[in-house]
C-alpha cells in the first residue's frame, strides 16, 4: 500500500469517525433542547390550569390536582387575566400580578389571541403563553409570563452549542492522533497481500521459464505438436498473469514515485492501440470502430495509457456477443484538464450483473464465456491505472450494451 493509499484510508477513517460523532452529539443536543421546551410548555399549561381553577388568583397545592407544585415559587408567578361573560364581553381585567402590561395592552393581546382553548405561545418574540378556560358562567383568558424559563432554555442551548463545538475539536484531535493506529491492521493486511503477490510473481518466473525452455527444446528435437503448442499457450497465459500481478504491486507500493511523466498525446496512443486490435476483432467475427477526438492530452506516460486501452479493448473483444461490435470513444472532459475513454460492446445477458465486482481480482461472472482466456485480473489492473491518474473507472449496461468509462486526469 503506497503512501497515497494510506493517506486516503486515514482520511476516510477520520471523516467517518467525525461524521458519526457529529450525528450523535447533534442528536443529543437536539433532544436536550426539545426536552427543555416540552418541559416549559408542560409547566406553563399546568400553571395556567391551576390559575383558572383558583379563579385567577395565585394557585395553591389544591388547585394543582396532584401535579408538581412549589408553593414559594408560585408566588413569583407573573400573569394577568381577562374574564368574559357568556356573551364574550370583558367583565374584568386583573393586572395585580404583573407590572409591565396595562389594561389597553391586555385588551389588545386578548383580541389577537387565537384558539386559546389549547396552550399557545403569544409570538416568537414574546415570552407569554396563554390559554382560556371556563370559570363560573363565563370564561377566563390567562397570560403567563415564562421569560425566566425560556431564558434558561436559551442559556442551556447556547452552552450546549459551545460544548458541542469544543467536543468536536477535541474529538478531531483525538481521532487524528489515533487514526494511524486504528488503520494499522488494515495496512498490515494490505502489505502482507502485496508481499505474497510479489513473492508469488517472482517464484513463478523460474518454473515458467523452465517449462518454456523444455517445451521449445522438445519441439526442436521431436518437432512441433498440438501438445507442445498447448503447453506454450498456457505458459504465455501464466506470463501474462505474472506481468499483471507485478503491475498492480508496483502501482500499490510506489504509486507515482520515481515515475517520469510528460504531456502525452492520448489521441495518438489510443488510436494506435485500437488499430492493433482490428485484426483480432475481425478474426473473431466482431466489428471494431473508434471515435477519437484529436489533440487530447494528459500528463503521464505512454505505456500506462496504452496498457489501459489494450486491456479494455481486449476485454471487450473477448466478452462481446457473437457477431457483435465494439466501439471506442475518446474525448476531453468538459471542465478542467483530462479525458474520458469509453469502450462499449454488445452484452445481451448483462441486465442482472453486479458490475462493481468486475473490478475484483480473479472475478469472472460470465459463465457463457468460460472458453475465453483470462484470469479476471485485467479490469483490476485497469482500475489501478485510473487511480494512478487520479481518475475513476465504472461499468454501466443499457439496451444490451456494456460500457466501461474511464476518467483520466494529470498523473
Amino acid at each position: 500500500m503506497n503512501p497515497q493509499a494510506i493517506a486516503k484510508l486515514r482520511r476516510t477513517f477520520i471523516v467517518i469517525a467525525m461524521a458519526s460523532f457529529f450525528v450523535a452529539i447533534v442528536f443529543m443536543g437536539s433532544a436536550t433542547f426539545v426536552a427543555n421546551i416540552v418541559a416549559v410548555r408542560t409547566q406553563a399549561n399546568n400553571t395556567i390550569d391551576a390559575i383558572i381553577d383558583a379563579g385567577g388568583k395565585t394557585p395553591t397545592q389544591e388547585n394543582y390536582h396532584g401535579r408538581a407544585f412549589q408553593e414559594e415559587a408560585s408566588y413569583g408567578l407573573r400573569f394577568f387575566t381577562i374574564s368574559f361573560d357568556d356573551r364574550g364581553n370583558v367583565v374584568d381585567i386583573d393586572l395585580s400580578h404583573v407590572s409591565l402590561v396595562d389594561a389597553d395592552e391586555a385588551l389588545e393581546l386578548s383580541e389577537t389571541a387565537a384558539d386559546p382553548s389549547d396552550l399557545v405561545r403569544l409570538s416568537r418574540h414574546d415570552n407569554y403563553f396563554y390559554k382560556e378556560g371556563p370559570i363560573g358562567n363565563g370564561t377566563m383568558l390567562v397570560f403567563l409570563d415564562c421569560s425566566f424559563q425560556l431564558e434558561n432554555v436559551n442559556e442551556v442551548t447556547f452552552n450546549t452549542l459551545t460544548l458541542t463545538v469544543l467536543a468536536l475539536v477535541v474529538a478531531l484531535i483525538a481521532v487524528v492522533a489515533f487514526s494511524k493506529r486504528a488503520i494499522q491492521p488494515e495496512i498490515e493486511n494490505a502489505r502482507r497481500q502485496q508481499k505474497f503477490m510479489t513473492n508469488a510473481s517472482h517464484e513463478l518466473k523460474t518454473p515458467i521459464a523452465v517449462i518454456r525452455a523444455n517445451t521449445e527444446l522438445t519441439e526442436m528435437l521431436s518437432g512441433e505438436t498440438e501438445w507442445t503448442q498447448s503447453t506454450l499457450n498456457q505458459v504465455n497465459r501464466l506470463e501474462g498473469l505474472v506481468r499483471d500481478l507485478m503491475t498492480i504491486v508496483r502501482g500499490q507500493e510506489h504509486g507515482d514515485a520515481g515515475r517520469e511523466t510528460a504531456d502525452v498525446d492520448v489521441s495518438a496512443v489510443v488510436g494506435q492501440a485500437v488499430d492493433s486490435f482490428k485484426g483480432m476483432a475481425q478474426q473473431a467475427g466482431k466489428g471494431l470502430e473508434s471515435t477519437v477526438e484529436p489533440g487530447v492530452t494528459v500528463r503521464g506516460d505512454d505505456s500506462s495509457i496504452e496498457q489501459l486501452t489494450c486491456l479494455l479493448v481486449d476485454n471487450a473483444i473477448k466478452y462481446c456477443d457473437e457477431g457483435g461490435s465494439i466501439d471506442v470513444r475518446l474525448a476531453p472532459v468538459r471542465f478542467g484538464r483530462g479525458c474520458s475513454l469509453a469502450v462499449t460492446n454488445d452484452y445481451a445477458e448483462g441486465a442482472n450483473v453486479d458490475y462493481q465486482r468486475f473490478f475484483d481480482r480473479f472475478y469472472r461472472a460470465d459463465e457463457s464465456h468460460e472458453n475465453q482466456q483470462g484470469y479476471g485480473i485485467g479490469l483490476s489492473v485497469a482500475e489501478s491505472i485510473c487511480e494512478r491518474y487520479r481518475g475513476s473507472i465504472k461499468a454501466t449496461w443499457k439496451a444490451g450494451k456494456i460500457t466501461f468509462t474511464c476518467i483520466l486526469k494529470d498523473a
